[in-house]
């Protein structure tokens, strides 16, 4: 059970100002991809800081956040919550206040829960205890401070230096019709890959994504746009070609299975900048209607 009324933590960074719509949908692809809290993910895409989102969560669950750079503590407190405690619920005592009755004011992780503020109050025998929000950060620092605990590390490993000869990443398709199309590309040498929407988001210059246009559609809505080089597929060439184009794609194709197509729009794309001859529109030339070579 969650303290507090909730409200979208997206919706309260909007009203914030400290993110766009754009950089929510991002952040909205790692929280389901990667199966983190919204709030942390946010923070890996470097969005928004930790502070930012420790203040939104204080705003949405109607608890008081702390900063636990600032607020010394106490090692004569950590008696009052046994190790075992303070690691199962990520909790660090902060002070206890004497008012009617004594309070044992905490800071834990969002979302506060009623079991760890159960927990801390049968342990410690204090009638009240009061909670506060923390970043993950502060909080790791301060169980290994008080108590020894060495939490492994969240951050996500540092992402390695692009790769000339990455594979050509499948985005959006059916399953039968990926298998197909990497097979074309394998016979003439190139490799595939189906790739998901945060490896879409975080592509490269010099990766290469061959899509549906309404796929992409999908994934990009608003100002969200990719590093990597992009062909996409749509039956209706006009109207297509339009989309396409607003998307910033590269290359068009009407049909995905037409080998000599297909391998005309990647090998164009795959030769450096300067060699390859772009229209004013930014589709190589050649793709329009993907009939031309």
């Amino acid at each position: 059970m969650e303290i507090g009324t909730r409200r979208m933590l997206g919706e309260i960074l909007l009203e914030r100002g400290v993110v766009s719509r754009a950089q929510l949908r991002l952040g909205l692809v790692h929280h389901h991809e990667a199966r983190v809290p919204l709030g942390r993910a946010l923070v890996r895409e470097r969005i928004c800081t930790e502070s930012d989102v420790l203040q939104a969560l204080s705003d949405q669950l109607g608890i008081d956040a702390v900063d636990l750079e600032r607020a010394p503590l106490d090692r004569k407190l950590s008696r009052l919550i046994p190790l075992r405690i303070a690691r199962q619920y990520r909790t660090v005592p902060l002070r206890l206040e004497l008012r009617d009755k004594e309070v044992l004011h905490v800071a834990l992780p969002a979302p506060a829960s009623i079991e760890a503020l159960d927990a801390v109050r049968a342990v410690s025998g204090k009638p009240r205890v009061e909670p506060h929000l923390a970043s993950d950060a502060a909080l790791a620092r301060a169980l290994a401070e008080l108590y020894g605990i060495r939490e492994s590390s969240q951050e996500p490993e540092p992402e390695s230096e692009p790769d000339p000869d990455a594979p050509v990443l499948l985005y959006g398709w059916a399953p039968v019709t990926a298998v197909l199309i990497t097979r074309i590309l394998t016979r003439h040498g190139y490799s595939a890959k189906v790739a998901t929407a945060l490896e879409v988001l975080h592509t490269s210059p010099s990766d290469l994504v061959l899509a549906p246009v309404q796929a992409m559609e999908g994934l990009l809505m608003g100002e969200l746009q990719i590093g990597g080089a992009l062909i996409v597929h749509s039956t209706s060439e006009d109207e297509g070609f339009e989309r396409a184009h607003q998307l910033g794609a590269k290359g068009f194709l009407v049909n995905p299975m037409d080998e000599e197509l297909l391998l005309r729009a990647i090998r164009r794309l795959r030769l450096p900048p300067s060699d390859g001859r772009r229209n004013s529109r930014g589709l190589a030339d050649g793709e329009h209607k993907g009939t031309q070579g």
